[in-house]
């Protein structure tokens, strides 16, 4: 996948966006509290934040969404020269506060990129190929899921059961074989709207899957009574045809094992209702 593209200088951002150096250092503030010292170091120049560990987050020029909506870009290995690996994912401050659109990417797409970097389960849940939550022929990395809307309960509710639908795994068969990249393909699960307009929507390398978004409709999730929203993200990591290890980028984190996330049921991103998270997922304050 090629390096982002650098907006055009006479491309005013619209007026209630916030230029992408001033969300950028949101998103630091977050990814440093979500993981504190994995920013250090990291420096905001251009249009992107970039580690001296080898790892970057950019923003791209908006291509659809309104002035709230951001294209981020994640790029986990930027020593892989000349086209950097990367995935993409987009969010909405849907509330009008930038920062809480901000943490939904750290809590979700940003928590898959640590997870791919430090690789011990602290920041998001690995399923092999054969895991029963899993992508049938993919190694997984998952979030947890983020519940943003106007009702505690109904967000805790519609997180829960998008968790239960074990969404990625039942219609694998309508997206794998457009996962192309030799590296790793991101993929966005999310369910959301007002009653009577809820939307379902997987997202494949940034672009909306038509097929899997109808198959995901088709699993008959809950509706809630007031406006609701759940997103999760995954990194699927094709698997060497030994069956062995996936091949992860030579960037690792290096943060003490006290400092890093505890993922699970303590965590306020949400985790897998399953024997290995006792208790169900949690939920983030509503996003």
């Amino acid at each position: 996948m090629p390096w982002i593209r650098r907006r055009a200088r006479n491309t005013e951002p619209p007026e209630e966006r916030l230029p992408d150096l001033d969300f950028l250092a949101l998103v630091k503030a977050s990814l440093e509290e979500y993981a504190p010292g994995v920013t250090r170091g990291t420096e905001l120049k251009g249009n992107s934040l970039s580690s001296p560990s080898g790892w970057a987050v950019g923003v791209a020029p908006p291509h659809h969404g309104g002035g709230r909506h951001y294209d981020l870009v994640a790029l986990p290995d930027v020593s892989v020269q000349p086209d950097v690996p990367c995935f993409m994912d987009c969010v909405v401050a849907m509330s009008g506060d930038p920062r809480k659109a901000a943490d939904a990417w750290v809590q979700t797409a940003g928590a898959c990129m640590l997870e791919l970097l430090d690789r011990r389960e602290r920041f998001a849940d690995h399923a092999g190929p054969g895991h029963e939550r899993g992508v049938p022929g993919w190694h997984s990395i998952i979030s947890g899921a983020v519940g943003f809307g106007l009702d505690v309960d109904e967000n805790r509710r519609l997180q829960n059961a998008l968790l239960d639908a074990n969404v990625l795994h039942r219609i694998a068969a309508t997206f794998t074989a457009d996962l192309e990249s030799p590296f790793f393909n991101g993929v966005k699960v999310f369910y959301g709207g007002r009653p009577g307009a809820m939307q379902a929507e997987i997202r494949v390398n940034g672009e909306r899957h038509e097929a899997a978004s109808a198959a995901m409709a088709a699993l008959n999730l809950p509706e809630p009574p007031v406006f609701t929203a759940v997103r999760y993200y995954a990194l699927l990591l094709p698997v060497p045809a030994d069956g062995g290890e996936p091949s992860y980028p030579s960037v690792r984190l290096d943060l003490a094992d006290a400092q890093g996330h505890s993922h699970g049921t303590t965590c306020g991103c949400g985790g897998h209702p399953d024997s290995g998270h006792p208790g169900g997922s949690p939920m983030t304050q509503p996003r």
